[in-house]
């Protein structure tokens, strides 16, 4: 635990670093780089039928919403998650740009409760580091480690995060209960971290 309180302090530290200008180029490239790594993988399979979860970022991390524009805008249903008690499962509700917001658990934005409820088969996580391997460093709540057990028993496709290039840790300690990532987009490249196809996965109910 002291070794990854240490490594959250660091890559909080490097994060901050990055300029806004900085910031904002990354979060666009990277949005076009997983946009075409998710239809390379998609194959002839009907965005419709393959929801997609992300988030609403936090200041710092690197902003989710030019992808989440980018997937709506050409027919995947786009999800954000909804919080309930400290390391349970996330519940997932339909939201795209210009749809409305609440206030939920923690000041966290997400969907309104009339939102329809989706199970994704694409997740993106938030994260504070990746290393080489999948591991994910989150920020130490559960709620994700718990929501990708409960998604993976499910017939979830691939999880992923999005994360600036300075994210990247040489390794990250891995605990009995921690989730790995399949995939990882950066403003530099795509880590895949298991082989993984949409285009042969049953569609989502």
């Amino acid at each position: 635990m002291t070794d990854k309180a240490q490594l959250r302090a660091r890559l909080r530290e490097a994060r901050a670093k990055i300029s806004p200008e900085a910031a904002g180029a990354a979060a666009q490239g990277v949005a076009g780089r997983a946009l075409a790594f998710l239809l390379e993988k998609l194959g002839a399979r009907d965005p419709a039928s393959t929801p997609v979860a992300l988030y609403a970022s936090l200041p710092g991390e690197l902003d989710s919403l030019p992808l989440l524009r980018a997937l709506a805008e050409i027919g995947f249903p786009t999800l954000l998650p909804v919080a309930g008690a400290k390391a349970t499962a996330l519940a997932f509700r339909l939201w795209k740009p210009g749809d409305p917001l609440a206030c939920g658990r923690f000041g966290l934005r997400e969907p309104v409760a009339t939102a329809p409820e989706m199970v994704p088969k694409i997740l993106f996580a938030p994260l504070l580091g990746f290393d080489d391997s999948g591991t994910r460093l989150g920020f130490g709540g559960g709620y994700y480690d718990a929501t990708l057990a409960r998604l993976r028993e499910g017939g979830l496709i691939a999880a992923g995060g999005l994360a600036f290039s300075r994210q990247r840790a040489e390794r990250i300690p891995r605990e009995k209960h921690d989730e790995g990532l399949d995939f990882v987009v950066t403003e530099t490249e795509v880590f895949e971290f298991t082989e993984f196809s949409c285009a042969s996965s049953s569609s989502a109910t």
